[in-house]
């Protein structure tokens, strides 16, 4: 009889504790839906460390239910009773979702795990325009991987988790994320722009102009990946190329100072200074105050002036009629720049390279009146 009642004892021993153990999820299901969070975070969180409760689903999905409402909560003080209740929310329904074999609980998972990517969104999204980008890739990647559970592709949270890397200076994780968006075929002009210059980053120039081709292929009238070209075609000194694609971005922007100036720029460096010349003009026509414009203008005819000069100096001695007349040539070259000078100067007068090329001008012409007037 006393074996009977020992055993008894002992079973409603083991009984009593797996019911208290229960009790606690229980207790934190009751106490979220009451919105006592703290209680129910006490409760909950005894539950998934006890042998009873620790391996059973419906344990991790209280827990991430508990704990996402914590996440969107308004409340400062409910806010503060955990430090990152949307990643513990995640953590506790991916575990839930482990221990469903059965799918049970699959639609309440699938539904808080949804409402938690919207969580991860605005979270994310947030830290991206304080341009906190290492916040700004963990919350991406937490809606990304949400996704990937479902076995779907979250072409957005790749896409930004890749321009967070390359912003936020991770050339190699850029690279990751923004190739899977191009190989899934992703058609977003800005994501042609940054993996071309993530790729350079890298060092795959090869690919790099691949992928801002099939970005024109696909979008031939956009004005960011046609410049985008002209700049990868400057930097591999393909100039021809480069010509044509700022021609063709000036057909499409026909305002912008700068297209006139870059163009300008690639004739002056290959030494068709005429070309050059008429769209360093271009370029103050659209923007009067185009300092850059003025003086590379004005240093033509400085360069054309010391070339005349220098055939000059090099004339012998005895050809004194020669060289009046090439000095003559330089001279009137110089006066062609002064113009340019003046105006670069006003525009900005700080400039000691262009107040430097005024005086020797000033000097070499022989006008005292202007060169006191600099000085």
């Amino acid at each position: 009889m006393k074996k009977i009642v020992l055993f008894l004892s002992l079973v409603m021993l083991i009984s009593g504790s797996l019911l208290a153990q229960k009790n606690k999820r229980t207790s934190a299901y009751m106490y979220n839906k009451n919105g006592e969070y703290a209680k129910a975070m006490e409760a909950i969180n005894q539950a998934i460390v006890n042998e009873k409760t620790i391996n059973d689903a419906k344990t991790w999905l209280y827990r991430g239910e508990i704990y996402y409402n914590i996440a969107v909560s308004t409340k400062p003080e409910i806010k503060a009773l955990a430090k990152n209740p949307a990643e513990t929310s995640y953590e506790s329904l991916v575990k839930a979702k482990q221990l469903d074999t059965k799918g049970t609980f699959s639609g309440e998972i699938t539904l808080f795990l949804a409402q938690l990517t919207n969580v991860f969104y605005n979270s994310a999204s947030a830290d991206y325009k304080n341009q906190d980008y290492k916040k700004a890739i963990k919350n991406f990647e937490y809606a990304y991987d949400i996704a990937k559970i479902d076995d779907r592709f979250d072409t957005i949270a790749a896409f930004y988790i890749g321009m967070a890397a390359y912003l936020g200076d991770s050339a190699n994780l850029a690279n990751e994320y923004l190739k899977k968006c191009y190989d899934s075929q992703f058609h977003d002009p800005s994501l042609y722009v940054f993996y071309n210059r993530t790729l350079k980053k890298v060092g795959d120039t090869v690919q790099a102009l691949q992928v801002i081709k099939q970005g024109r292929e696909y979008y031939p009238e956009n004005l960011s990946l046609l410049l985008e070209q002209a700049q990868t075609y400057l930097e591999r000194g393909q100039t021809e190329k480069l010509q044509e694609s700022l021609k063709m971005a000036i057909q499409k922007d026909s305002t912008n100072a700068n297209l006139y100036f870059l163009l300008g720029k690639t004739y002056d460096d290959e030494g068709n200074k005429d070309e050059a010349e008429t769209y360093y003009l271009h370029a103050t026509k659209v923007k009067p105050d185009f300092f850059e414009a003025y003086y590379n203008i004005g240093a033509i005819y400085v360069n054309k002036a010391a070339e005349v000069q220098a055939k000059a100096n090099d004339l012998p001695l005895d050809q004194v009629d020669a060289y009046n007349k090439l000095q003559a040539e330089a001279d009137a070259e110089l006066r062609k720049a002064l113009p340019y000078l003046e105006k670069a100067h006003k525009i900005n007068p700080d400039d000691q390279i262009t107040t430097k090329a005024l005086k020797e001008a000033y000097v070499r012409l022989k006008m005292n009146d202007k060169l006191d007037e600099l000085k």
